[in-house]
């Protein structure tokens, strides 16, 4: 944005955590169940974890990034008239996803994607996996190169993840490591170290990754929220947000920038 202007509010929608692919994932059902609400919005952002590259029940791993990509393209198209901004999360970062998102960008001019982080007005996107433990940006990059070269997981021990969730062990799990204040701190220091004086110009903070959602807890004047997730047994919650942008050129001014 440049000079005084004040841009149209634009209507936004933020969602994580699908989890697509894996058999313990709702996501499906879950974005059917926001058909009205995604008609709604200009801006679609897609927080992480969208596709779940380990636990995937396709048949290899080539054809779960090639489902990925046709997922995702399918999507730029029925919603031409949204922005789409991808994040990624730990389960979608493999090497040889983020190639093909390199493509899709190249061929749907409103479909944008991000390593770590995505700022809009006083928004500000990133998928979570920071609140691990307390972790700067070089431990964060770190953490995702495990994952980064991961490769799917065998039935087996896919069937035994999923028991773990139908026992109710994974939300234990996720309720013990994740309390919210101590998520938010954890969230709050990662920033510190990667976004040095994001406090100035963020209002709002939108993560996911602990797949436990909130709304509006403030922390040094910052809300935080989480959207959740479409495991089985937890709670999915994308949430509503809004932005002023600059609204996009006409034809002719984008292909001179």
């Amino acid at each position: 944005m440049t000079g005084n202007h004040t841009w149209p509010a634009q209507q936004g929608l933020v969602l994580s955590d699908l989890h697509l692919f894996s058999g313990r994932s709702e996501g499906a059902a879950c974005m059917r169940s926001i058909h009205s609400l995604l008609n709604s919005v200009q801006i679609l952002v897609l927080n992480g974890d969208i596709f779940d590259f380990r636990w995937s029940t396709l048949n290899d791993p080539y054809a779960s990034i090639a489902a990925a990509v046709e997922w995702l393209s399918t999507l730029a198209k029925k919603r031409s008239h949204c922005h789409i901004h991808y994040l990624l999360g730990n389960h979608d970062c493999c090497r040889k996803f983020t190639g093909e998102l390199n493509q899709l960008a190249a061929t749907q001019p409103r479909f944008h994607w991000y390593e770590y982080s995505l700022r809009l007005g006083s928004a500000l996107f990133l998928h979570g996996d920071c609140a691990h433990r307390p972790m700067n940006q070089q431990q964060l990059n770190e953490f995702r190169e495990l994952w980064r070269g991961d490769w799917q997981r065998g039935g087996l021990l896919t069937a035994g993840y999923r028991w773990v969730d139908r026992l109710g062990i994974t939300r234990r799990v996720h309720d013990w490591h994740f309390p919210r204040q101590k998520t938010v701190e954890r969230i709050a220091f990662y920033l510190d170290t990667a976004a040095a004086g994001w406090r100035q110009t963020i209002r709002d903070c939108y993560f996911g990754h602990t797949h436990l959602p909130f709304v509006n807890h403030e922390f040094d004047g910052v809300r935080f929220h989480n959207t959740g997730s479409a495991i089985r047994g937890m709670e999915f919650n994308p949430l509503r947000f809004e932005t002023r942008l600059e609204p996009d050129p006409p034809p002719a001014q984008a292909a001179r920038r």
